[in-house]
């Protein structure tokens, strides 16, 4: 069976421009001459990156006239890995908002909507901890194993006078803790649909053991409508829960955006305040 799969880009791409999720690209510039001021961040990423490449050693296969320093080397792996996991979580957030729909309660088995959810949930926590480490390694020079190294480079940042800044940054990885939280508890807590029915189960069973007898025996007296109206008040809200999840998805990748504008700003300011120090590898690292 063929599958149109320009329909099925189309598709996921108006659900994703409906909830605000745009590619991560399409920021930093109003048309092909003019930076957007509100995220003239991504517009410094491209016209001055923390490293420039020897464009013309490579053309005429000359050596090239300075080598980065591994800060960076580390600037550009961190830059380009967030725009990657960037693309990836609007991937998959797509293809669960496509799903949302299928969803039913009283579900037993995983359905597509959770394994993008999953996936989206994966990326967007990795694309805030290349962030981070951007700032640290801006900031610090080196990213290390040292705890509170994203406080201390924050602090750093106040000190040379980027205040507004720092404190943009932290208000942005505080708003971004419920993607966190989430991931944190399908990795390490109740991952899949089937386990969350278990664990209903589990759990009934055992008040039942406790009480030594079922909850549903004390409420065989209860009129038929309103058990009809109280499951239907169940289904609601587990879809509303799933709503939920999908607006998380959302509100964390528009969030990260503004977050890559404010990150790439700062190193560009951080950058021009400190200057290149002499030496081959071009700009060292600050002390």
């Amino acid at each position: 069976m063929t599958v149109d799969l320009d329909v099925l880009r189309k598709t996921t791409d108006e659900l994703l421009r409906s909830r605000g999720v745009f590619d991560v690209d399409a920021f930093g510039w109003l048309n092909e001459d003019d930076v957007d001021p509100e995220f003239v961040g991504y517009a410094m990423w491209m016209l001055s990156p923390p490293y420039d490449y020897d464009d013309e050693g490579w053309q005429n296969d000359t050596p090239p006239n300075k080598a980065p320093t591994e800060a960076e080397q580390q600037l550009m792996q961190l830059g380009h890995d967030f725009f990657g996991l960037m693309k990836t979580a609007r991937y998959f957030i797509g293809h669960a908002l496509l799903y949302q729909p299928t969803v039913h309660p009283l579900r037993i088995e995983a359905t597509e909507f959770d394994f993008n959810e999953f996936a989206a949930l994966v990326a967007l926590t990795a694309a805030a901890d290349r962030l981070s480490d951007f700032i640290i390694v801006t900031t610090l020079g080196r990213k290390t194993d040292e705890q509170g190294q994203r406080i201390k480079a924050c602090d750093r940042l106040r000190e040379s006078g980027l205040g507004i800044e720092a404190d943009g940054l932290q208000g942005g990885f505080k708003a971004i803790a419920g993607a966190r939280d989430a991931r944190r508890q399908v990795v390490h807590g109740v991952a899949t649909r089937p386990a969350h029915v278990q664990k209903h189960l589990l759990t009934k069973e055992r008040e039942a053991f406790k009480e030594q007898r079922w909850h549903a025996a004390r409420n065989r007296e209860t009129p038929y409508e309103e058990v009809i109206r109280e499951q239907e008040q169940l289904d609601a809200k587990e879809l509303a829960d799933v709503e939920a999840r999908a607006k998380l998805l959302c509100d964390c990748h528009v969030k990260l955006v503004k977050m890559g504008e404010l990150s790439f700003r700062i190193e560009h300011d951080w950058r021009q305040r400190h200057g290149a120090m002499a030496g081959p590898g071009g700009l060292e690292p600050p002390t």
